[in-house]
């Protein structure tokens, strides 16, 4: 983020107060159609400082104090939703991918201790703005591809080959059936995956398999195309107190509305997002790997105060080592294989599974376990499980 004087200051959208922004205005019908777009310097002044849940509660049970205090504004909203619902609807058909995974929800006390883990929701107000900031992003990047300027572009390239033939042998163990060559996978055929395992035993496990043999997206100053929303012309613009390269672009526009972008401007910004692209893809990988040591630190914190005490999961990935095994609140720990005393296990890669000689047990992907907590490792961040028995 940005300073917070100015992130939570100048910069954020606080209620009935005059804020400088950069709007892109787009006429949409009622199908879903965008027929006119326009992308101009404005001044906002907020109507109301609204909470997801609030908004949540009222599109999806229409909550009467919630209906009373903002009727000023309740139409306005069940149409920004219903509007949302159609834009879904839209990317879906066309093969957007959407991975419901479930994300964790951890809560520190005043000592940043973790006092529980809980799993983060994502209801009608997120996905609301979640399909408004999609379309933004795509609309921008559509607009400035066509005005053949430097620009900073989201990439997410097609699955590799030998990925796409990993996850049909994998899948074929669910039942699912992976259409269409490797070479070539259309995100319709990943799509069409993801809706089959819908509602069905084993669906997060699929989604995280499904999701491990997707490329890591990048930013370019080539528009290549977004794999994982089926889109050709894709950026991040709507973040620019918090993603420098949304902030790069805002420079581009704001050139382009003031002052035109003449041959020493498109020189100076062809060399500066370029720098941008390529810093921001390295930063971006180390600020998730931070994230996710964080919050395995946190995880484990949390189990360390649980050991002994018997939780249900699933099991989430099968190695030549052990098995991991995913709790409900999305803490991962791992049962390592020596620890499987009742049988001599071999490993099978292309089954996702343990499998006893003696016995034909067998431990494989997406099945429910019931573990007990053994050992916490804080300094490295590491859970060791013990099997209580199959569920």
């Amino acid at each position: 983020m940005l300073p917070k004087s100015l992130s939570n200051g100048i910069c954020s959208l606080n209620p009935h107060e005059d804020r400088l922004t950069l709007s892109v205005d787009m006429e949409i019908t009622a199908d879903g159609t965008m027929v006119r777009h326009e992308i101009y310097e404005s001044v906002i002044n907020s109507v109301e400082r609204l909470v997801y849940d609030d908004v949540s509660d009222l599109i999806e049970r229409n909550e009467k104090r919630i209906a009373e205090k903002y009727a000023h504004i309740r139409d306005e909203l069940f149409m920004m939703h219903n509007l949302a619902v159609r834009l879904s609807k839209l990317r879906h058909d066309r093969g957007s991918l959407d991975f419901d995974l479930d994300e964790a929800y951890i809560t520190l006390d005043e000592n940043g201790i973790p006092s529980g883990i809980g799993i983060a929701q994502r209801r009608s107000a997120n996905k609301l703005i979640e399909e408004f900031m999609l379309l933004a992003n795509e609309t921008v990047a559509e607009h400035f591809y066509w005005m053949e300027t430097p620009f900073v572009y989201r990439v997410h390239e097609k699955p590799a080959a030998d990925k796409i033939e990993q996850l049909r042998i994998f899948l074929k163990g669910f039942g699912i059936t992976l259409r269409g060559n490797a070479d070539g996978i259309h995100p319709k055929a990943i799509c069409s995956v993801l809706d089959s395992a819908k509602g069905k035993p084993g669906e997060d496990v699929v989604n995280s398999v499904t999701l491990r043999s997707m490329q890591k997206a990048f930013y370019s100053t080539s528009c290549e195309g977004h794999f994982g929303l089926a889109l050709k012309y894709y950026c991040h613009f709507t973040s620019p107190i918090r993603r420098y390269p949304d902030l790069m672009i805002h420079r581009i526009i704001k050139q382009s509305i003031h002052e035109g972008l003449s041959d020493k401007a498109l020189k100076h910004f062809r060399k500066k997002a370029e720098y941008a692209a390529d810093q921001s893809s390295i930063a971006e990988r180390k600020a998730v790997e931070a994230e996710r040591e964080v919050e395995k630190l946190k995880k484990a914190e949390y189990i360390s105060y649980h050991v002994g005490e018997i939780f249900d999961g699933v099991i989430s990935g099968v190695t030549g080592f052990g098995i991991y095994v995913q709790l409900e609140n999305t803490v991962e720990g791992l049962v390592r294989i020596d620890e499987l005393r009742d049988d001599y296990y071999d490993y099978h890669k292309e089954k996702y599974a343990l499998e006893g000689r003696r016995t034909g047990n067998v431990y494989r992907l997406g099945d429910e376990v019931r573990v007990i907590v053994d050992h916490v490792d804080l300094e490295k961040h590491e859970i060791d499980f013990l099997i209580a028995g199959h569920l």
